[in-house]
């Protein structure tokens, strides 16, 4: 559901956008002013934000979207200042937006954001003397009805980028590159038209309004997801516990057996991605119920909308999933990627670890009143399955 709404939002917002600029003719003078406020009102906004989620990739993006929209701004007036803008500009965005979407996360101020800085400001200063060589040449042609082209090379550059952002997004769900590609493609409309600086303002202002939501999107996932699996956190089952009032419902604990002796063995990177794989596979069999990480190898399984009956087949197919899927050891020299089918196979992986989960059931009873005393229950049953021998459900 969430990876739905990382796509609906943007295009929410771009097609808000469209229906805006498509009546901006009949916009009085007052409504025009005020549009042509919005963008730096909305980037102030997303400036702010991004500062206090330390998230350098959307701070540049938006002081350079933020920078060339004012160039875009002050060119009105001369066609040839406003072509060499539009030029530069649809060329560095594209890839911009490619090299932050890939870039890791390290902070505004910090020694790697100031790079980030040096370099927008470079590609800034370079746009700013190309468009101030222009400023002598006459300015000819009707400004409203003069065509500003995006030039072959950088729709090509608007295409590789677009493309690699969504293999990305696909292939490994993540949620900025969705966000970069609706820039992307809101910058061409805001580009296409940049010789009419109402439709640059609404589209200028699509552009920060989609960075904004992006940004409200990272702080409930650090709010609200567990960084490491990527299920719900901890935070996420108190505040959904709190929801629940009177309500029946059961709640279910798992547990990794001998995760200590994982760590021990194989090391903490080992058991980091054993608990994404048991999360993994948790989230995709609980069925109804929803998941999340109760804190370091303990998971809570939340059954608000079925009948406890129910429940137990659902906990043993999960159990049974963990049980017949081994974590496959990778062996030192074994490649990142897949190898092309002419090249030489790598050696098999070191072996294999046969992961197993304890599982504990409680619901909501006369007797069990409070979240508080069911979880309570939920962890005895728990421990019934550990001194069972592992690798079963227990319900109370």
């Amino acid at each position: 559901m969430r990876r739905f709404m990382t796509v609906l939002a943007p295009l929410i917002v771009l097609l808000v956008a469209w229906a805006l600029a498509s009546k901006s003719e009949f916009y009085g003078d007052a409504v025009q002013s005020l549009i042509k406020v919005v963008p730096y009102i909305i980037a102030l906004l997303a400036l702010f934000m991004s500062v206090w989620y330390q998230n350098s990739n959307s701070f540049y993006l938006v002081c350079f979207v933020l920078i060339t929209y004012i160039f875009i701004v002050v060119s009105q007036k001369n066609i040839s200042m406003l072509s060499e803008v539009v030029t530069m500009v649809s060329i560095l965005l594209p890839v911009n937006a490619l090299w932050l979407g890939f870039s890791r996360e390290r902070g505004v101020f910090s020694s790697y954001g100031r790079k980030k800085a040096l370099i927008i400001l470079v590609q800034l200063i370079w746009i700013f003397v190309n468009m101030m060589s222009k400023s002598g040449t006459p300015a000819t042609g009707d400004m409203t009805e003069s065509f500003i082209g995006i030039r072959v090379p950088a729709v090509v550059l608007y295409i590789i980028s677009v493309g690699l952002l969504l293999s990305c997004y696909i292939l490994k769900n993540i949620n900025m590159n969705i966000i970069y590609m609706a820039i992307l493609i809101t910058s061409v409309l805001s580009l296409y038209f940049a010789n009419r600086i109402l439709l640059v303002s609404i589209f200028t202002s699509a552009i920060f309004v989609i960075v904004v939501i992006a940004l409200f999107d990272v702080s409930y996932s650090l709010a609200f997801y567990d960084t490491l699996t990527g299920v719900y956190s901890r935070r996420a089952l108190e505040q959904e516990l709190l929801k629940l009032g009177n309500k029946k419902y059961a709640i279910a604990m798992v547990d990794l057996d001998r995760f200590k002796h994982i760590n021990d063995t194989y090391g903490h990177d080992v058991g980091d991605e054993v608990l994404k794989m048991v999360a993994s596979l948790l989230d995709k069999n609980s069925g109804p119920g929803k998941v999340f990480r109760y804190g370091g190898e303990e998971f809570v399984v939340l059954f608000t909308r079925t009948n406890y009956n129910d429940v137990m087949p659902l906990l043993e197919r999960m159990r049974r999933a963990i049980e017949r899927r081994p974590f496959i050891l990778r062996s030192d020299n074994r490649p990142a990627e897949k190898p092309e089918k002419n090249r030489i196979k790598p050696s098999k992986g070191k072996g294999k670890i046969n992961i197993t989960v304890s599982i504990g059931l409680a619901q909501k009873t006369e007797s069990l009143k409070t979240c508080f005393d069911v979880i309570k229950k939920a962890d005895e049953a728990l421990y019934k399955s550990k001194n069972s021998g592992r690798n079963c459900v227990t319900k109370i």
